[in-house]
């Protein structure tokens, strides 16, 4: 044999060894090594024991009746004696108040001589009806006899309130026009659209505008 083929000769030789005896049953013998308890670490030991409730005494949540967390104000919801409860609302909007979250109606009683200002989610000053929702130009209330909804109150363009003309150097006042549209029928006022009133007010200060220039110029030439 050559001296190149020895090394390769014995490499094979060996692998042919380590075949013969895998085949065998070469570590056939070994296996894991046997449960020992006292080498496994010791379990916890849980103990239970019956505790009083956390909950305190119903008087320690007072605050919870007099703060509501579910109202948007926090504050109780107002309740209304059975003679109030029974008042109709006989009020006026004359207002509507939306800024961010706050929200409230201005209401004004049909005589004029009291007004009040009601939030959502409030009782009317003596009656059972609640504010239940506002809308730009109407707000809606929740009372004994189901829902009302009142519009907000628009100017009409009526009224015989017109500032007096400024008195003349000679010391004599023209006459006063009569306002040709205030002896105009209630009827025909209510039946007016809100452009239609508008325009009405447009005419009244253009009339009043014409009137004050024409007295001007006059005053200009009595100075001449």
């Amino acid at each position: 044999m050559r001296p190149n083929n020895v090394l390769p000769a014995a490499f094979a030789a060996w692998a042919l060894a380590l075949l013969v005896l895998a085949l065998a049953g070469l570590g056939a013998n070994f296996g894991p090594h046997p449960d020992d308890a006292a080498l496994a670490p010791p379990l916890p030991r849980v103990e239970l024991a019956p505790i009083e409730s956390r909950l305190g005494t119903p008087e320690q949540y007072a605050e919870v009746g007099q703060r509501p967390l579910l109202n948007p104000n926090r504050r109780p919801a107002a309740v209304a004696d059975v003679g109030e409860a029974d008042s109709p609302l006989d009020m006026k909007l004359t207002g509507v108040l939306m800024v961010g979250t706050f929200r409230a109606a201005m209401l004004q009683s049909p005589d004029g001589q009291r007004s009040e200002r009601v939030i959502e989610g409030d009782l009317v000053k003596g009656t059972g009806w609640r504010l239940t929702g506002l809308e730009p130009r109407a707000a809606v209330f929740s009372g004994p006899e189901g829902e009302r909804r009142l519009e907000l109150r628009l100017y009409d363009g009526s009224g015989d309130a017109r500032p007096p003309p400024p008195p003349q150097a000679g010391g004599t006042q023209p006459p006063r026009e009569a306002p040709a549209q205030a002896a105009a029928p209630k009827g025909e006022e209510a039946a007016m659209t809100e452009e239609q009133q508008v325009e009405a007010i447009r005419r009244r200060i253009e009339a009043r505008r014409a009137q004050m220039r024409e007295q001007a110029a006059r005053e200009g030439q009595k100075v001449e």
